[in-house]
C-alpha cells in the first residue's frame, strides 16, 4: 500500500502514513499563471494499491480535478487498486433536486471517481447518509462513509466535559446523539424551533429537559455560517446551561462565523482536521489508517 497525500491533504496524508508504520509520497504538483493544475506521481505504482489523501475545501473545483488527475495517472501507471479517501466531500449538500434542470452534483462526483479508475472511496460523516445509500447501488466503485463524531466526544469527554448532554441541532442527527452520550456519559436530546406568536422570532430550545448548569455539546456534521450552531448555543445560555462546546466534523467557516458562535457564548469550538481549521482541532488519521488496514 502507497499513500499518497493530494495538496490539499498533506500534513493528513502524513499523519496517516505514519499510522500505518509508512512513509508518504508526495507529490508534485503547481499551479499555472492561468490557474490550471500540474500534477505528477512517482514512478513505481506498477500492480501496487494506491491510497490518495486529498480533501476538497476551500476551492472544491480546483482540488477535486487534481484528486481526478492523481487517479488516472495512477490508473494510467498501472496501479492495482486506487483508494480515493476524501476527508471533506464536496457537493454532497446538492443531493438533491428541487428545480428542473439542477445538477446533482452529490452523484456527479462519483461518476468521475469511478470513471478515473477509482475502485474505493471513503469519506467521513457525509451530510446525508439516506441519500448516499440510495446512490450506492449504481455505482461499481465501492463507497464508505466513516464517522468522526466518537473520535470527538472522546476528545471531548477526556478535555471537560465527561457527563456532558449531547445534543444535535435538529432531529435528523439523533440518532448519531444516542450513540455518543454512551461515550460522553450524559443524557442525550435535540433541538426544536419555538416561534414567539408576538413577535414572530424564533429560538432553539431543548424541550423537557432541565439543563440549568449542565455542560452541553452540540455535535453537527458542518460549521460554516454560524448561524444554526449559534442559535443553539444561544438557546441553551437562556436555558441556563453551564460550558457549552460547539463540535462539528468538517468546519467550513466562512467570515463573521466565528464571532458568531463567540458572541452567541460558546465555550469551545472543536472541528477535525478534514478541512484545515483555525478551530481546536482533533484528527481523523487514526480512523482512517484503521479502517484502511480493514481494505
Amino acid at each position: 500500500m502507497i499513500i499518497i497525500p493530494g495538496p490539499a491533504s498533506n500534513a493528513l496524508g502524513e499523519a496517516i502514513a505514519h499510522k500505518l508504520g509508512q512513509e508518504p509520497v508526495f507529490i508534485q504538483n503547481r499551479i499555472f499563471p492561468d490557474g490550471e493544475s500540474y500534477v505528477q506521481l512517482p514512478t513505481e505504482l506498477k500492480d501496487k494499491t494506491v491510497v490518495l489523501i486529498q480533501t476538497t475545501a476551500p476551492e472544491p473545483d480546483r482540488k477535486i480535478m487534481q484528486l481526478l488527475f492523481m487517479a488516472r495517472t495512477a490508473k494510467d501507471m498501472g496501479a492495482k487498486r486506487i483508494v480515493a479517501v476524501l476527508p471533506y466531500l464536496a457537493y454532497a449538500r446538492q443531493d438533491k433536486r428541487f428545480l428542473e434542470g439542477e445538477a446533482l452534483s452529490f452523484d456527479i462526483i462519483f461518476d468521475l471517481l469511478e470513471a478515473v479508475g477509482v475502485h474505493d472511496t471513503i469519506i467521513i460523516d457525509v451530510h446525508s447518509e439516506e441519500v448516499l445509500e440510495e446512490l450506492k447501488p449504481k455505482h461499481k466503485m465501492r463507497i464508505h462513509n466513516l464517522t468522526a463524531i466518537f473520535v470527538l466526544a472522546e476528545y471531548l469527554q477526556k478535555n471537560g466535559y465527561d457527563g456532558a448532554y449531547s445534543l444535535s441541532p435538529d432531529i435528523g442527527r439523533k440518532s448519531i446523539v444516542e450513540k455518543v452520550s454512551r461515550v460522553m456519559g450524559g443524557g442525550f436530546a435535540f433541538f426544536e424551533k419555538v416561534r414567539d406568536r408576538y413577535t414572530g422570532k424564533t429560538t432553539m430550545v431543548v424541550k423537557d429537559l432541565d439543563l440549568k448548569g449542565k455542560n452541553v455539546v452540540i455535535f453537527d456534521d458542518i460549521i460554516s455560517s454560524g448561524g444554526t450552531m449559534s442559535r443553539a448555543i444561544r438557546g441553551l445560555k437562556e436555558q441556563g446551561s453551564g460550558r457549552v462546546a460547539a463540535v462539528c466534523t468538517h468546519a467550513l467557516p466562512v467570515a463573521g462565523a466565528n464571532e458568531k458562535l463567540r458572541n452567541a457564548g460558546a465555550d469551545r469550538i472543536v472541528a477535525t482536521d478534514t478541512v484545515e481549521s483555525v478551530y481546536e482541532t482533533v484528527s481523523i488519521a487514526g480512523l482512517v489508517a484503521d479502517y484502511l488496514k480493514t481494505l
